[in-house]
C-alpha cells in the first residue's frame, strides 16, 4: 500500500484548493497533516503486527477450548443416550418376568410371560427414539422374543447369527457391530443372561440402536468404535475423502490409528496429545474417559487449524490499510477544524440555549457566559436529585432487605450511590404494631398508613443517637429499621443502643399513639450483604409474640437461647370445655377455658406448634357447627382462617376468638334458621334506608350485623328477591322522589344529597322511571 502516494496527493489537493489561504496558515497545515499522517501511521503498524502474533495464538487457543468444549458437550449428550439404553437393559434384565423365567421355567405357559415380557419389550423401546429394535433370546426355548418379530423361531430370526456371535463372546454386556446387524446400519448393546455367576450363558438381551439416529443427535461427524470393553466416541470435522468414503469405511480407517487404540492404555482420564491422523496428515487428538469404558475423542487436523488462521492474516492486512487511510482522512479534516476551535465552541455554546443570550462581538465573553449558565443548571440538577435521594435510597432499602442483590458488584455500586456504607457493623429492627384490629381505629386495608405512621416516630427517634447511623422505611404494614455501627464498636454497646432505641420505639408509640408495638431484632452482621439475613431473624423474633407478648424488644438471639426443649401436647380437655360452654351460650366460661387453652400451649414456646393448635381449635369449632346443621359453604364465607391468620399476637388471637368468633358460633347454632336470616335482612334494609345518602357498601353492611359479605349477599337475595346493590339504588331513587316532590332543592342539590353526581342520577332516573328528574318533578306538580 502507497501511503507516502496517497499523502502527496491530498497535499496538492489542499494547495490547489489553498486560493485565498496559501499563507503562514495554509504552510502549518501542511505541516499538521504531514506529522499526523507519520504519527497515524507508524503506531498502527507496529499495533498491527504485535496484533497479528497476539490474534494468532489466540486463535489457535481457541480452536482448542472449542474442540474441548464440543467434546465436553458432545460427551453429555451421548451419556444421556448410552447410560439410559444401559439402564433400561439392566432393568429389563432384572425384571422379575425374566429372572423368574431363568429360576423356574414353565413351558406349559410360557405364551403367558412371553407377552408380559413383549409388553416390557415395548414398553421400553417406545419410550426412548434411539432404539429401533429389541430382542431376547433365551436357549431353553430356542426362540426369539423381539418387539419387530414377536415370537419367532431363532433360525427364521433375521439376526441369528449375530446371537451366536453374542452367546460365544465371554463379555456380560458389550457395545459392538455385529456382522448382520452392521449391515443393516445398526450398533448392538447386549447383555448375557442370566446376570450372575460365570456359568454358560443362558440366554441374551440385545438392543439394536440406529447408528444414524445417534449421529444425527450428536453431530453429523460422529462415529461410535465398539473396541473391546470399551466404546469410542470419535468427532472428526473434516475428514479427507469424506464424500466418497461411508461410514464403516471411515470406521476401518480409525480401527487402523495406533493413537485411537494407545488412548485406552493412557493412565489420564482427560488430555490431548499430537499424532498422526486418518488422512496421515498430523492431527491434535484430545479425550476423556469416563469410569463406564466410553471414550470420547475429538480429532482437529493440522491443516484444518492452518485453513481457519490464514483468514487472520488477510483481514489484520485489510484492517490495516483501512485504518491507515481512515487516520490520514481523520487527519486532514482534524487539521482544517483545529482552525477554528472558537467556532466550534460558539456552535456548541449556542446550542446550550437558543435565543436566551445574547450573541457579542467577543467570543469568549459569550462562551463564558453559556459556561456559567450550564454550572447553574448543574446546581439546579444537583438539587432536584438531593431533593429525590430519600426516595431512591427508600427503594434500594427495599430491595435490600427483601434480598433482591443477587451479586456483589451491584450491591456495592448501588451502596456507594446511595452513601450508605458498607464497613459498618449492621442490624435490622422490625416494628409491627400490635392488636390494631381490636382497637378498630385502621382498617384492614390500611396497612400503609400504620407503616407510615410508625416509619415516622422510627426515623425521628433514630435522629437522637449521633453515634449510630440509621435508615427507617415502611413495609409491609411495619416500620423497618437499618441500623449501622462503626466496625469497632464494642457487641455491648451495641446491643445496649439497640435495645435501648427499640424501647424508644415502642414506648412513644404507646405514649403519644396509643398504640402497642412490638420490635423484633435480628443479629449483627459485618457484611452489608447479610442485610437480608438479619431481616429474616427480625421476623422471626416477631413471630416470638404468640407465647412471649410481655416484651416489647425481642432479641432473635436471646429467645433462640432460651428456647427450652419440653414435651407438646395438645390440651384436648380445654378444647372440649370451650365448645361445651359454646353450646350452653355461655361466652364468658367459653372465654375462661380459651384462657386456659392458651396458658397450656404456651407452655411448648413453639411458634410452630402454639399457632397450629389454635388452627386445630378452630377446625374443631367449624366441625361441631357442621353437626348442629350448618353447612360447610356458609361456614367457609366467614373465612376464618384468613382471619386467624392475619393475628399475629396471642393476645390478638385470643380477643379475635373471644370477641368474634364464639359470639358468631352462638349466634349460627341459636339463630341459623330462615327467621333469623330475615332479621338480620331487615337489620340492613334500615340501615340502607337510614343512610341512602352515605356511600354504602356490602362491606360495611356486613360488618354491621357480624356477617360474611358473600353470606349477607346470599340473605338478601333470597329474602328481598333482588340483590344488594340494586336494592341501594332502589332506595337512593325513592330518597330522590321524595325530595323532588317535598323540597325547592334543585337537581344538582338533591343529586348530592343522595350521593349521585347530576349526571348519574339522570342517568339513574331514565332506566328506573324513564324519565328525567325534571321532567317527575314537573309531572307531579
Amino acid at each position: 500500500m502507497d501511503v507516502g502516494g496517497i499523502m502527496i496527493n491530498w497535499i496538492k489537493h489542499i494547495r490547489q484548493s489553498g486560493s485565498k489561504h496559501v499563507t503562514s496558515h495554509g504552510r502549518y497545515l501542511y505541516k499538521l497533516i504531514w506529522l499526523g499522517c507519520i504519527s497515524v501511521c507508524i503506531p498502527l503498524i507496529l499495533a498491527s503486527a504485535v496484533y497479528y502474533q497476539f490474534a494468532m495464538n489466540r486463535a489457535q487457543e481457541q480452536i482448542m477450548n472449542e474442540s474441548n468444549s464440543s467434546l465436553s458437550s458432545m460427551k453429555d449428550r451421548a451419556e444421556r443416550i448410552f447410560q439410559t439404553i444401559e439402564q433400561e437393559s439392566l432393568q429389563l434384565a432384572v425384571d422379575p418376568i425374566l429372572s423368574g423365567f431363568f429360576l423356574e421355567p414353565n413351558q406349559d405357559n410360557s405364551w403367558l410371560w412371553h407377552r408380559d415380557f413383549l409388553d416390557k419389550i415395548n414398553l421400553v423401546k417406545n419410550s426412548d427414539s434411539f432404539i429401533n429394535e429389541i430382542y431376547f433370546y433365551n436357549t431353553m426355548e430356542n426362540v426369539v422374543l423381539s418387539n419387530r418379530y414377536g415370537v419367532i423361531e431363532k433360525q427364521s430370526y433375521p439376526y441369528k447369527n449375530d446371537i451366536d456371535t453374542i452367546i460365544a463372546s465371554e463379555e456380560l454386556s458389550q457395545w459392538a457391530y455385529l456382522p448382520s446387524a452392521q449391515k443393516d446400519g445398526y450398533v448392538t448393546f447386549a447383555r448375557r443372561l442370566p446376570n450372575m455367576g460365570d456359568g454358560q450363558a443362558q440366554g441374551i438381551l440385545a438392543f439394536e440402536i440406529e447408528k444414524s439416529a445417534i449421529s444425527e443427535f450428536l453431530d453429523s461427524d460422529t462415529y461410535l468404535l465398539p473396541m473391546g470393553q470399551n466404546l469410542f466416541v470419535i468427532h472428526h470435522k473434516v475428514i479427507p475423502g469424506s464424500g466418497e468414503l461411508g461410514y464403516d469405511q471411515v470406521l476401518s480407517l480409525m480401527k487402523g490409528l495406533g493413537s485411537i487404540d494407545g488412548i485406552k492404555d493412557r493412565s489420564s482420564n482427560t488430555g490431548s496429545f499430537l499424532s498422526k491422523g486418518i488422512d496421515g496428515e498430523q492431527a491434535h487428538f484430545l479425550y476423556t474417559k469416563n469410569i463406564y469404558g466410553r471414550i470420547y475423542v475429538t480429532i482437529v487436523p493440522e491443516k484444518t487449524i492452518a485453513g481457519q488462521l490464514n483468514w487472520i492474516r488477510n483481514v489484520t492486512l485489510l484492517f490495516l490499510f483501512i485504518f491507515i487511510t481512515f487516520g490520514v482522512v481523520l487527519t486532514y479534516f482534524n487539521s482544517k477544524w483545529a482552525y477554528n476551535p472558537i467556532g466550534q465552541l460558539m456552535k456548541h455554546s449556542k446550542a446550550l440555549r437558543i435565543g436566551q443570550i445574547q450573541n457579542k462581538q467577543n467570543e469568549l465573553d459569550y462562551i463564558k457566559e453559556c459556561l456559567d449558565f450550564l454550572n447553574m443548571e448543574t446546581e439546579k440538577l444537583g438539587g432536584f436529585m438531593a431533593s429525590i435521594q430519600p426516595t431512591l435510597r427508600e427503594k434500594f432499602l427495599q430491595q435490600l432487605i427483601n434480598g433482591e442483590y443477587l451479586r456483589k458488584e451491584p450491591l456495592l455500586r448501588d451502596c456507594e450511590a446511595n452513601g450508605i456504607t458498607v464497613h459498618a457493623t449492621n442490624v435490622v429492627i422490625i416494628v409491627d404494631a400490635d392488636n390494631i384490629a381490636r382497637e378498630k381505629r385502621f382498617r384492614p386495608d390500611e396497612k400503609g398508613i400504620i407503616a407510615f405512621v410508625i416509619s415516622n416516630v422510627m426515623q425521628e427517634i433514630i435522629q437522637t443517637y449521633p453515634s449510630v447511623r440509621g435508615y427507617v422505611i415502611p413495609d409491609r404494614g411495619r416500620g423497618v429499621a437499618l441500623l449501622q455501627f462503626r466496625a469497632d464498636t464494642e457487641q455491648d454497646e451495641m446491643l445496649r443502643l439497640t435495645e435501648e432505641y427499640a424501647e424508644s420505639v415502642c414506648d412513644s408509640l404507646k405514649e403519644h399513639l396509643s398504640m402497642k408495638a412490638t420490635a423484633g431484632v435480628g443479629r449483627f452482621y459485618f457484611h452489608i450483604e447479610d442485610v437480608p439475613v438479619s431481616c429474616k431473624e427480625a421476623e422471626s423474633a416477631l413471630q416470638y409474640r404468640i407465647f412471649n407478648h410481655t416484651k416489647n424488644v425481642l432479641f432473635i438471639e436471646h429467645l433462640e437461647n432460651e428456647k427450652k426443649m419440653t414435651a407438646f401436647r395438645y390440651p384436648r380437655e380445654f378444647e372440649t370445655a370451650i365448645i361445651d360452654a359454646l353450646d350452653k351460650g355461655e361466652l364468658d366460661l367459653a372465654a375462661e377455658g380459651l384462657a386456659a387453652f392458651s396458658e397450656a400451649i404456651r407452655a411448648s414456646q413453639s411458634y410452630r406448634f402454639i399457632y397450629q393448635s389454635y388452627h386445630l381449635l378452630l377446625s374443631t369449632l367449624i366441625s361441631s357447627l357442621e353437626k348442629q346443621g350448618a353447612t360447610l359453604l356458609d361456614i367457609l364465607d366467614h373465612d376464618w382462617f384468613g382471619q386467624l391468620h392475619t393475628r399475629q399476637t396471642s393476645q390478638e388471637i385470643a380477643d379475635w376468638f373471644a370477641g368474634s368468633l364464639f359470639p358468631m358460633y352462638i349466634w349460627l347454632t341459636t339463630n341459623y334458621r330462615n327467621e333469623s336470616g330475615q332479621s338480620v335482612v331487615q337489620q340492613v334494609c334500615k340501615h340502607i334506608r337510614a343512610n341512602c345518602g352515605s356511600d354504602l357498601s356490602l362491606v360495611q353492611c356486613a360488618e354491621q350485623v357480624g356477617l360474611s359479605p358473600s353470606y349477607l349477599s346470599r340473605l338478601f337475595k333470597k329474602e328481598m328477591g333482588v340483590n344488594f346493590l340494586d336494592f341501594v339504588v332502589e332506595c337512593k331513587v325513592d330518597e330522590a322522589k321524595r325530595l323532588l316532590t317535598e323540597t325547592d332543592q334543585n337537581v344538582s342539590e338533591i343529586a348530592l344529597a343522595v350521593g349521585y353526581s347530576e349526571r348519574n342520577l339522570n342517568r339513574i332516573f331514565q332506566r328506573f322511571i324513564k324519565m328525567s328528574p325534571s321532567s317527575f318533578r314537573t309531572r307531579q306538580r
